[in-house]
């Protein structure tokens, strides 16, 4: 109970008793004499001078109800305010600091003293939350905080205008065990609710006083009145806006009935000036526990995280930090079986189970949160319908209280954690159930990232695996090996004046058909260029590399060893005729990677396009689709394979950081042999210059160009050659297109041995891929000049094939779609693509 100053009269007034309501009404029972003394209004919220605020008390304590002109009583003896010196020292200690905990200290000390009283604690509400909370009795701060449930339907309000009072519903039996917990019950508790501003956008003004009633422990009836004033302008009656209010803490005091009225009013003394303060710290205690609640959860999700590469461990983890962050006695952790909708666990309070646990969906409590996706507080275990206390009888343990919550994903429940019994107080609060739900997303992200870690831990294994396998079924027997290294180094008179014509540009790798004799070469090329020495290549593991990426090419009509032999060569002959390393255009350690990507350029080639691959999303485009260039990331990875393999190490002899530059030089060669990625830096390419090819970043376009020519380098031979090859392309080509049939897809025309017409898409190759490439090599070197006269004779020859075809039939009209109709000059049952008319034009 409170009063106001400005509803007393003046000294000088005759007034007399005014009605009051008798329940909260500031009344004590005492021996002494009485003195009239001046009575003021009905009690409201804090606000008055303790001068002004006086109490006129019959001796049983009853508020008079008589005439306000004439009844006096006399003061009630220990109503005396204190005084006003201790008061603002008091103020004045509060003021240096902001932290609840000392505030609580002075404050309760404060109160000690006036009342000698053995205990004082404050309740602070915390209805964000809807808590109450407990930390400090007396000047002694207890180890751990309490708190308790106060839910905000409790709290129903009478109306303002007729004085009902407030009422607590169902908070006795909380109340008391909370109490009786922290100072016992050999002392009665008197239990005062102290009233603050309930701040709303709605409301005109904020209030920053307060009111108080009191109530014994064993009848919690807390009771607060609010006096609407009204004040006369002019004779008309105006009634001020009414201030919502909301109990802020509970103040509570070792003490019987009789003393009930006399704490009041030294409590009404002190939060009159206090209260708005300590509010104010209270929130920033909150303000800073939540800040460190996040700072530990991101401490914890860092821990996780850590572990996600073992899901046991992690799931150990789990547990322990959910354990301590609840201050919790036991945790269990189950995970969702999607295939069966159970839930299992194989680990139990951070041990490993003997057997599997399993709970069906919906069953117990760890099945009903499963199912929800609620989180469950359970305050008392055995009181709840779902929970099974067969457990408990069969282990020994007591279950008093648990706390369940749901582990999810983006998709829903991945699992449930339930934690038993609180260790530090009476059960799991709100702030345990916020800490639970923010760390079950943190959980929930670990687990996913942990089974991911795990799935790619099996897909990598089964890659390997399967790289042993591919690796064992291209074994090179050693005989193979030896008579490799034989020949190399002892060749007889047919090799020794096939190695003078070897290194020319003419030179035809496809003329060679031994495969044996091929390795051979290829052996030579590194010898030659003088890679063996000066890269400390052992002999041996170099033929056996030579060997396994012989092997590792597929028998397809196009993409297979002899193409790799041939664009190897073309790379060897560049590097040999144009003098690249000695000249200083490229280093030894690029002309190196060059070859070497020269050799490993269509590993494992399956005969088919990027296109096809990503269109039909194959294992391959599963793996590569997302970076582009599908078919070369998987030559890439086939050739790191073999230079991994112990037996064909021939980077053993480079240091770390050459290491490291050897395979980005590979990387990017590799990369640069798909046409695309060809046409995207095409423009850089044209403004190479020769003299310019050592500066910046000229080098690498300069790889990236002269690797392209060497993939194309067919087209600069014989015609003969040209027209071979033309059949080995369009056979991959057109056997890609029955496929795309197959699968109700339309192939592109080239790749439609229906509509294809080979000679006028090769001119077309020609004159828009060929020629503009090679252009630019010979405007750097202009010593390939040869390369274009070829590349024209070569074009000629297509256009005479096209013509003498068209003379032959009907002069091949163009189809709609733009493709060129197959010539007549094939027999009426036979495809263009079967070069019939083509070989007897060419006999």
């Amino acid at each position: 109970m409170s009063y106001n100053a400005d509803d007393c009269p003046d000294s000088g007034d005759t007034v007399g008793s005014g009605g009051g309501s008798g329940g909260s009404s500031a009344a004590s029972s005492g021996g002494g004499g009485t003195t009239a003394e001046l009575n003021c209004a009905t009690p409201t919220s804090p606000g008055m001078t303790r001068q002004d605020a006086v109490v006129a008390m019959h001796g049983d304590g009853s508020t008079d109800g008589g005439d306000a002109a004439s009844s006096t009583t006399a003061p009630m003896p220990g109503y005396e305010p204190c005084d006003p010196l201790i008061i603002l020292n008091l103020f004045q200690s509060l003021s240096a600091t902001t932290n609840s905990l000392e505030l609580q200290m002075k404050i309760n000390l404060h109160l000690k003293a006036l009342t000698r009283s053995p205990y004082v604690f404050l309740v602070p509400i915390l209805h964000s939350s809807e808590e109450g909370l407990i930390q400090v009795i007396n000047d002694n701060v207890l180890e751990k905080e309490i708190r308790f449930s106060i839910n905000s339907s409790h709290f129903r309000s009478g109306s303002h205008h007729n004085g009902y009072p407030f009422v607590i519903d169902d908070l006795n039996k909380d109340f008391s065990e909370v109490i009786e917990m922290v100072v016992g019950n050999k002392h009665n508790t008197l239990i005062y609710d102290i009233l603050g501003p309930k701040v709303s956008k709605l409301q005109s003004q904020t209030s920053t006083t307060s009111a108080s009633s009191t109530s014994s422990l064993n009848e919690l009836n807390f009771t607060s009145s609010v006096q609407q004033t009204q004040q006369t302008y002019n004779g008309a009656t105006m009634v001020p806006p009414l201030q919502q209010q909301q109990i802020a803490l509970f103040v509570c005091i070792a003490g019987d009935s009789s003393s009930r009225s006399r704490y009041q009013f030294y409590i009404d003394d002190t939060f009159r000036y206090v209260l708005g303060h300590l509010v104010t710290a209270f929130e920033l205690y909150e303000e800073k526990r939540v800040r460190d609640q996040c700072q530990n959860l991101l401490q914890v999700a860092r821990r996780l995280l850590g572990k996600i590469g073992d899901l046991g461990q992690l799931l150990r983890g789990v547990m322990t930090e959910a354990k301590e962050l609840a201050a919790a006695e036991r945790c269990s952790l189950f995970l969702l079986d999607k295939h069966t909708g159970e839930l299992v666990s194989k680990v139990f309070d951070g041990n490993e189970a003997s057997k599997e646990i399993r709970i069906e969906s919906g069953k117990g409590i760890a099945g009903y949160v499963a199912q929800t996706g609620k989180l469950l507080n359970i305050r008392n275990a055995y009181q709840h319908p779902l929970f099974y206390k067969g457990v408990d009888e069969s282990t020994g343990f007591k279950t008093r209280n648990i706390l369940c919550f749901p582990i999810c994903d983006e998709e829903g429940v991945i699992g449930v954690a339930q934690l038993c019994n609180k260790l530090s107080g009476f059960h799991f609060d709100k702030c345990d159930e916020e800490v639970a739900t923010a760390f079950s997303v943190y959980c929930g992200i670990s687990i996913m990232h942990a089974l991911v870690h795990k799935q790619v831990q099996k897909a990598e294994a089964r890659y390997k695996l399967s790289q042993e396998l591919l690796l064992y079924h291209m074994k090179v027997p050693d005989m193979e090996v030896n008579h490799a290294l034989e020949a190399v180094k002892e060749p007889d008179r047919e090799q020794q004046e096939l190695y003078r014509t070897f290194p020319r540009f003419e030179f035809c790798p496809r003329d060679v058909k031994d495969q044996a004799l091929s390795v051979q070469l290829a052996m030579r090329m590194f010898y030659d260029l003088n890679f063996v020495s000066s890269f400390k290549i052992h002999e041996y593991k170099l033929a056996r590399f030579v060997l396994l990426v012989q092997k590792g090419y597929r028998d397809t009509p196009y993409h297979n060893w002899w193409h790799a032999f041939s664009v190897a060569h073309f790379a060897y002959s560049l590097m040999m005729n144009l003098r690249l390393i000695e000249r200083g255009i490229i280093t030894k350690m690029q002309g190196f990677s060059f070859l070497i990507a020269a050799f490993c350029h269509d590993l494992d080639h399956r005969g088919i396009s990027n296109s096809y691959q990503t269109q039909t999303s194959s294992p391959l485009a599963r793996l590569y689709s997302s970076e582009g260039s599908v078919n070369e990331r998987h030559h890439l990875s086939q050739a790191i394979c073999i230079l991994n393999d112990s037996s064909s190490k021939i980077l053993d002899g480079l240091s770390t950081t050459e290491f490291k530059e050897c395979i980005d030089y590979l990387r990017e060669l590799i990369l640069a042999t798909d046409l695309a990625n060809h046409f995207r830096i095409l423009p850089r390419l044209k403004k190479l210059r020769a003299e310019y090819l050592t500066e910046g970043s000229n080098q690498r376009l300069l790889l990236s160009l002269m690797i392209t020519c060497c993939d194309l380098n067919d087209q600069i031979k014989s015609w003969k050659t040209v027209q071979h090859v033309a059949h080995l392309v369009y056979a991959e080509f057109f056997a890609e297109g029955d496929l795309e049939k197959q699968m109700g897809l339309r192939p592109n025309a080239m790749m439609d041995r229906k509509k294809a017409c080979i000679p006028m898409l090769q001119i077309e190759f020609l004159t828009t891929v060929i020629r503009p490439t090679f252009e630019i090599l010979v405007q750097i070197f202009p010593e390939t000049g040869t390369f274009l006269e070829t590349i024209d004779s070569n074009r000629e020859q297509w256009e005479r094939v096209r013509n003498r075809a068209a003379q032959q039939g009907n002069g091949s009209d163009t189809a709609g779609n733009g493709a060129t109709e197959p010539c007549s000059g094939c027999n009426a049952t036979a495809e263009c693509c079967d070069f019939t008319c083509y070989t007897k034009v060419n006999d």
